[in-house]
């Protein structure tokens, strides 16, 4: 079953987690995986880096094939020794429209990371710079936190981590997680009347400002 341009949307305003259960637990990235930049949440269609532990040249490359609205997913072996991106990689990717990046490896300039408002995740964080020599593979299925990511694929990440949907299945997933977000939403309803709230803490918080800053002019 084939995607139509709305589906994108509304996996976007899904929960995270709800997606995953509608994959029957599957596709969920490990919890090494997690969000550099709280409250923001990620989007849009994988844009997919193969390269060498600790080494960033091929993510240097992928910048220049990068289009607006796509997540930059990096699949860097799990090293966290050496940051694979920093403040400069990502200042050039928002510059991009780039609408969020996924790094499985390590990053580093946090503050930067977050005060330019592009979400990011990553297993770790260090000061410890990448080589740049390569080798690497661009637009290629990757491995990333014990899920594969193919070019295309929608990449979805809030505070509770990151979820991958194959291409092909988003219109049925996107049914399902909202089947599932509506039943949970009456529970909630139920449980915050019984609380004496007027309504349910929200699960999610900001979306990205990236693509907007990185528009063209």
């Amino acid at each position: 079953m084939t995607d139509s341009p709305d589906v994108l949307r509304r996996l976007a305003a899904l929960p995270v987690a709800n997606v995953g259960d509608a994959m029957d637990r599957l596709n969920v990235c490990q919890s090494v995986l997690r969000t550099m930049c709280p409250g923001l949440t990620l989007a849009g269609p994988a844009y997919t880096v193969r390269t060498r532990p600790g080494d960033n040249l091929y993510i240097h490359k992928a910048l220049a094939g990068l289009e607006p609205g796509q997540i930059l997913v990096v699949s860097g072996g799990g090293d966290i020794d050496r940051a694979l991106i920093g403040e400069l990689i990502a200042g050039r990717a928002v510059a991009k429209g780039c609408a969020g990046i996924v790094i499985d490896g390590a990053v580093r300039d946090v503050a930067v990371l977050q005060a330019l408002g592009i979400p990011v995740f990553a297993r770790a964080v260090t000061p410890a710079g990448p080589y740049k020599d390569g080798p690497g593979e661009l637009d290629v299925p990757v491995a990333v936190a014990d899920v594969v990511v193919r070019p295309g694929d929608y990449v979805l990440g809030d505070d509770d981590g990151v979820v991958v949907v194959p291409r092909e299945r988003a219109a049925t997933v996107v049914a399902r997680a909202e089947d599932k977000q509506r039943q949970e939403d009456a529970k909630r309803t139920e449980i915050a009347a019984q609380l004496g709230l007027e309504a349910f803490p929200p699960r999610r918080l900001t979306r990205s400002a990236a693509p907007a800053l990185g528009a063209a002019p």
